[in-house]
């Protein structure tokens, strides 16, 4: 077993013997320390002491079975940092946890997210383990891309027997996101999904332009902001380009500006499905639409301007590190409330998020995001759902994950939020993953960095549980029979998408995409989904 070196060992029984007789400082299971739960069956992250752990239904220490027949579980999930090089501190302090309370092993097996597709591709492929893992917002690691491959486990009965607690936790029309004729394929993470488009900036050098960052609502207003960062800073490069590109799904421009939203009804950051309007349900090629060509114009003149990243349609990693090691201004982005300061540390500069958006929807998109899914392949389903039941319920778990050991990779302040240690920063704590609270099981458990609200998962936790769902949600298209033409065209847009996405726009290349679409039965695809969506309408047209 990975790590498991004598001085592992010996670790993890003091870590085991520290946390029994602390008492499980975090709460663990539904309930809160003081006894009460917070909205959605939650409990505080920053609660005192634990609630009886075997009360947890599902979660009684070895559920009866021998040390000798434990689980191990491959975990699989990206870093937009560099790989930390406390993993197996961490792991072995989780499995303290899990050893005890599912008879579970863990592996931790984190990958850059440059790396992270190809990877998965290879496991997959190779047949290697893998037991649990967390889907892209694109790309063929997206939520419909494996389910079209039948590369995600059925976990809904799974989920009933190992994961009540999570059934109970997360909201049942966020299941629906994930769902696909009413059966749970992956479990989307509980936390911010009402995240609106902003552009993330280096703080320092917008005040030093003097601009209002209110004033800043359009494609105009953006063009004005990054002629003057190079009139103050020639050499400094505007916007960064990370792996999602500039300007993404569900979001384009028109063509005087304007930053409006399509519904894609579940496709990641490569849709091609877009529904523009609050009314209607047609649905359209993106790529053929004059919001695209709008976007993909503007992209252009901003890469002849000198604004944009020269490199960015083949760089993979997260624009943030380029800001960390680089001399850029910003990027897009959809942000989560209060990450700010989760992003300041991972860019290295005080950053400040200029909100392009002021009415986010959480939609199926949305909902797929970040999900927690079971590989077809797994060879141990069970415990790799109990595992996914301490990650939404288990604010210990969620937090050694997140955030490291306490006392070793951050410490405590005195208003409940942490901060790294003395002498310590992003990059030599020795575990830091960025703000990672969006994507890890239940975020709204996770501690909070110093410089954000204490009680900010709280606000967090209500704003998303009333922000407006999608009037889409729940409708999930199926793809049988078109497999070929769903993995052509998936193939098709990686291609063509990020050289247009990232200003090498010209007349000639957009039609040679739009032919290839039409040639790998883009209409054929289209079409069966609308017809879907139109018997979907008219069945829940009493319901909207």
């Amino acid at each position: 077993m990975r790590g498991r070196r004598l001085a592992a060992l010996l670790m993890t029984a003091a870590l085991a013997a520290s946390l029994a007789a602390c008492g499980n400082s975090e709460s663990s299971g539904s309930g809160s320390a003081n006894g009460e739960t917070t909205a959605a069956g939650t409990q505080s992250a920053d609660s005192g002491t634990n609630s009886d752990s075997s009360a947890d239904s599902g979660s009684s220490a070895n559920d009866g079975e021998n040390l000798e027949d434990l689980a191990e579980i491959e975990v699989m999930f990206w870093t937009l940092n560099t790989i930390p090089s406390d993993t197996d501190m961490v792991e072995d302090a989780i499995n303290a946890i899990t050893e005890e309370r599912i008879n579970t092993t863990v592996n931790l097996n984190i990958i850059e997210m440059g790396s992270y597709v190809q990877q998965l591709n290879l496991m997959m492929s190779g047949g290697e383990k893998l037991d649990l893992m967390v889907t892209l917002p694109g790309d063929s690691a997206h939520f419909n891309s494996m389910t079209s491959q039948n590369q995600l486990m059925d976990i809904t009965d799974l989920l009933q027997e190992y994961a009540p607690e999570l059934l109970d936790t997360v909201p049942e029309n966020w299941l629906d996101g994930t769902s696909i004729n009413g059966r749970i394929y992956s479990v989307t993470s509980f936390g911010d999904k009402a995240t609106p488009m902003a552009f993330m900036c280096r703080k320092d050098i917008l005040d030093e332009m003097g601009i209002d960052p209110d004033t800043v609502k359009n494609a105009d207003d953006l063009d004005a902001l990054f002629a003057k960062v190079l009139e103050i800073h020639p050499d400094m490069t505007p916007v960064a380009i990370g792996s999602q590109k500039v300007i993404f799904a569900p979001y384009s421009f028109d063509e005087n500006g304007e930053l409006i939203k399509f519904d894609g009804l579940g496709e990641g950051d490569n849709s091609i499905i877009s529904i523009f309007g609050d009314d209607s349900t047609e649905i359209q090629n993106y790529y053929e639409t004059d919001e695209y060509r709008a976007t993909i114009e503007r992209m252009k003149d901003w890469y002849d301007k000198g604004y944009l990243y020269r490199d960015g349609s083949t760089y993979d990693e997260a624009a943030e590190s380029l800001i960390a090691a680089g001399n850029f201004f910003g990027t897009f982005k959809q942000v989560s409330v209060g990450s700010e300061a989760s992003a300041s540390a991972t860019c290295g500069h005080e950053m400040y998020y200029i909100m392009l958006d002021d009415s986010p929807i959480i939609n199926t998109l949305s909902l797929r995001k970040f999900t927690w899914a079971v590989p077809s392949t797994s060879t141990e389903p069970e415990a790799a759902v109990k595992f996914m039941n301490l990650l939404y319920t288990d604010a210990e778990v969620l937090n050694l994950l997140t955030w490291g050991i306490e006392g070793v990779h951050y410490q405590t302040l005195d208003d409940g939020s942490i901060d790294f240690l003395e002498g310590q920063d992003a990059n030599n704590c020795g575990y830091y993953l960025g703000d990672c609270t969006a994507i890890f099981g239940n975020g709204f458990l996770a501690k909070v960095r110093n410089g954000q609200d204490p009680d900010l998962r709280n606000t967090a936790l209500e704003l998303n549980l009333n922000a407006q769902v999608s009037r889409f949600n729940g409708f999930s298209f199926d793809t049988t029979g078109l497999e070929n033409q769903v993995a052509s065209l998936t193939n098709t847009v990686e291609q063509y998408r990020p050289a247009l996405a990232c200003g090498l726009y010209t007349e000639d290349y957009l039609n040679e995409f739009i032919q290839q679409l039409q040639s790998n039965g883009v209409e054929t695809y289209l079409d069966t989904i609308q017809g879907q969506l139109d018997e979907w309408v008219a069945a829940n047209q009493n319901n909207e």
